[in-house]
């Protein structure tokens, strides 16, 4: 029964109403790691396999069974008038019932008041004071309800002097956001040694929230690390924190902490291809727990490459993050890419595709599994979500020999997500053909439709002159 361990208070300041001048965003000193290759695991794999999952366009007609989704709103951002753009652009936000919707990614922040028809584009340099070795990205934003608030976290490059890896947390109420989104926010600065990690390289930050806490994971180079804050804390002139020790022993790496207010931080990892370890630290726990989980065994071929048309391998470079998390009457929902098939293995997965499940915390067992699968292409980088009906809602990224990477947008069930805008390219990593997908979608559930959600996803085309451009977007989807 691991204890968790307790920071000292930080005071909150206030973005000054002036701003400040723009800033260069530097690369990172440090590139994110290759995802960890997951051990084999023991035990069958399951013989059961679903019907293939489609991927069409919301113009395409009707099918047959449930109602098809449909994208009540849909927002691309004018990728002209962004400032600082990296790629992957990493799309990230949230949307209040007011219709203030605030967007993030690299390193972008765009903001609607009026739930997506007009955006406002703004450069995050330009709002925050100078921190550590500078904004870098992965940025994640999300809105939490009971106060009104959005919450965004910033990951910065490490302190020169200390080689601390270092991030930002700040937040603000809606109706400021959507009157005065640059002046609009308050904040406090961490670094590494804040959280027993002195030295080490932080990446890959994910945001969500409890009952009591704002939940942030965020990867050191000796393990990811839990750190919760008292929402109560955001009203006041400074802030606590606790955090687990960095869990360590298997890859919980760029793991997400579970959507949908549950009672405390639930995240998973890998133990092997057929077990899952979840830690529990509930709201009012002072120590967390770990669950190992036993699942369907998946391949161990660590085969996670899918390539487009265009020849670019848009999934190899993802491996078996668990990226979806969320929460159902004390049921976790959790969902991972898979790698393909080896030669000769049953049930056969002839491209990467997505794994879900849902554990009885209760029980830790899982009582639901099921695939995003398609023998035409691959499906990685999923988000999930509960909506006000008790539906799981996904957005996944997709691509296959015969098309571009893209994402999309559905609900589990239904055997077909759904996207607007098909890509027309794949961007390349540092070395061709490898491609630079990733790293994350996000989809939650609507505050303004509560049966429906907001997704944030991107597609690729080429432009004039022969570059591509990643293109962020918006869209509320739901039946």
């Amino acid at each position: 029964m691991p204890g968790a361990r307790r920071g000292e208070g930080k005071e909150i300041r206030q973005v000054s109403r002036r701003g400040y001048r723009p800033k260069a965003i530097p690369e990172r000193f440090e590139e994110e790691a290759e995802p960890e290759r997951v051990p084999p695991g023991k035990g069958p794999s399951s013989d059961q396999q679903s019907d293939p999952t489609g991927a069409s366009s919301t113009e395409a007609p009707e099918g047959p069974g449930r109602e098809p989704v449909r994208f009540t709103s849909y927002s691309p951002l004018d990728t002209t008038k962004l400032v600082n753009v990296k790629t992957p652009v990493d799309p990230s936000g949230a949307a209040s019932p007011s219709g203030v919707v605030a967007m993030v990614g690299n390193v972008y922040l765009a903001v609607s008041k009026d739930d997506g028809s007009t955006w406002k584009y703004l450069d995050p340099t330009a709002m925050f004071p100078k921190f550590a070795g500078g904004l870098v990205g992965d940025q994640q934003l999300i809105y939490e309800p009971e106060l009104d608030v959005f919450i965004w976290v910033m990951l910065h490059n490490p302190l020169s002097s200390t080689k601390d890896g270092a991030f930002r947390l700040a937040w603000a109420s809606a109706v400021d956001v959507g009157s005065k989104p640059k002046s609009a926010w308050r904040f406090v600065d961490f670094v590494s040694s804040d959280i027993d990690a002195p030295g080490e390289f932080l990446d890959q930050p994910h945001l969500s929230y409890s009952n009591r806490h704002v939940l942030i994971a965020v990867d050191a180079s000796s393990g990811r690390i839990i750190i919760r804050i008292r929402l109560s804390d955001l009203g006041s002139g400074s802030i606590g924190w606790e955090y687990t020790p960095a869990l360590t022993g298997i890859s919980y790496q760029f793991s997400a902490p579970s959507a949908e207010r549950p009672p405390g931080a639930f995240l998973a990892g890998h133990v092997d291809t057929s077990t899952l370890r979840v830690v529990e630290w509930r709201d009012g726990d002072p120590d967390y727990h770990e669950h190992d989980v036993t699942v369907q065994k998946y391949s161990d071929s660590g085969d996670f490459a899918c390539t487009t048309p265009s020849g670019v391998d848009w999934s190899g470079r993802c491996g078996a993050r668990i990226s979806g998390a969320t929460w159902q009457d004390e049921r976790l929902w959790l969902s991972w890419a898979a790698p393909r098939s080896s030669p000769g293995e049953k049930p056969d997965y002839p491209q990467p595709y997505t794994r879900v499940v849902r554990i009885d915390t209760g029980t830790w067992k899982t009582d639901t599994e099921m695939q995003v699968w398609n023998p035409k292409y691959g499906f990685a980088y999923s988000a999930l979500s509960l909506n006000s009906n008790g539906e799981v809602g996904i957005a996944v990224a997709w691509g296959g020999p015969s098309d571009e990477a893209d994402a999309a947008f559905g609900i589990l069930g239904d055997f077909v997500v759904w996207y607007q805008d098909g890509s027309t390219a794949t961007t390349t990593g540092d070395s061709p053909p490898a491609g630079r997908w990733g790293d994350y979608l996000r989809t939650h559930r609507s505050q303004v439709t509560p049966a429906h959600y907001d997704g944030f996803g991107y597609f690729t085309n080429t432009v004039a002159g022969g570059g591509i451009v990643q293109n962020p977007y918006h869209v509320r989807y739901g039946r």
